[in-house]
């Protein structure tokens, strides 16, 4: 009798490994969804987009991008951690959901136990812009202009607690300047309105100023980043100019919901660092001041409880008002 249980537990080890193989085999076997947290046209649907077509390829399955804007990625992230943990949704984020783990507004929920970090895949040199019209040419220029007029400047971001805002915020209180802060529902809306002079300032992701940029409609005045962007390579350097180093570059990574079967989970960050590794997507990336950086995914869980704790003294420094 004895004999005859180890035997069914023995069977019942190997059917069941067997099943998971064969499951990690044939998935993904329908269309999987590609959840974006921002409207179309920013720099994160645009990565989306293009790494999306190259998994379609790769798995043999629909990939079906979904935008869901709204609360600085929130909406998205919320809707990824409600999705069921079988590989067919995931989503793209931004740093917003490192700075989001910190604000007082999200306490009930938490990226780091719901959801699940695949790989990072980009980073997005951030730079203050301007509307060609303003009469700067340099950051060191802004910033005498703002101080001759306290209050009469105004910038664009995409949101409270969002990088934008925090960068700018940051810089605002550096150079010790008086300059109003405009929220919108993304970067589009926001170029219109720095466009027709409805604002004056930004702080943005490079690559979605790419068309405002060549068309000289937009003027770059300096990199919050340690370095120079390569897409920009004589852009300065805010610290260039005699300001601190921000070294909290943007970033872009895809996530799962936590729970997700590590077969699945494994056959997705393969297909994603082959899709990251195609000359032809790093060379898009490329001409959209993208910069490809792909982290797998052990890595990129380490980064992002960095990147929490960074985010984190900078909002304590800043300060992020309640809504």
């Amino acid at each position: 009798m004895r004999l005859f249980a180890g035997l069914l537990l023995v069977l019942s080890v190997v059917t069941a490994t067997g099943l998971a193989g064969a499951q990690a085999q044939t998935y993904p076997t329908r269309s999987i969804t590609f959840l974006v947290g921002s409207p179309p046209g920013g720099s994160t649907d645009v990565i989306a987009r293009a790494l999306g077509t190259r998994l379609q390829a790769s798995l043999g399955q629909p990939v079906a991008i979904e935008n869901r804007p709204g609360a600085s990625e929130m909406l998205a992230a919320r809707a990824l951690a409600n999705a069921a943990a079988d590989g067919y949704t995931i989503a793209i984020f931004s740093n917003a959901l490192a700075i989001n783990e910190t604000l007082p507004q999200n306490q009930n929920f938490s990226a780091l136990r719901e959801l699940t970090p695949l790989a990072r895949v980009a980073e997005l040199p951030f730079a203050i812009m301007v509307r060609a019209e303003l009469p700067v040419r340099n950051l060191r220029e802004l910033v005498a202009l703002a101080q001759a007029s306290p209050g009469t400047l105004n910038y664009g971001h995409v949101g409270v607690g969002a990088p934008h805002y925090l960068t700018m915020e940051w810089f605002r209180r550096a150079a010790g300047i008086d300059i109003v802060p405009v929220p919108f529902q993304g970067s589009a809306p926001l170029f219109i309105s720095l466009l027709r002079g409805d604002v004056q300032v930004t702080v943005g992701a490079l690559g979605a100023a790419t068309q405002f940029l060549e068309n000289g409609r937009v003027r770059p005045l300096a990199a919050m980043s340690t370095r120079r962007p390569t897409s920009l390579p004589n852009l300065p350097t805010v610290s260039e100019f005699g300001y601190p180093e921000f070294a909290l570059v943007p970033w872009m990574g895809i996530f799962l919901r936590a729970g997700t079967p590590a077969e699945f989970t494994t056959r997705l960050e393969r297909a994603v660092g082959e899709a990251m590794d195609d000359p032809a997507l790093r060379g898009q990336l490329d001409r959209l001041a993208i910069e490809p950086a792909f982290m797998p995914a052990a890595r990129f869980s380490e980064f992002m409880q960095q990147e929490v704790r960074s985010w984190a003294r900078v909002i304590q420094d800043v300060g992020v008002p309640r809504p």
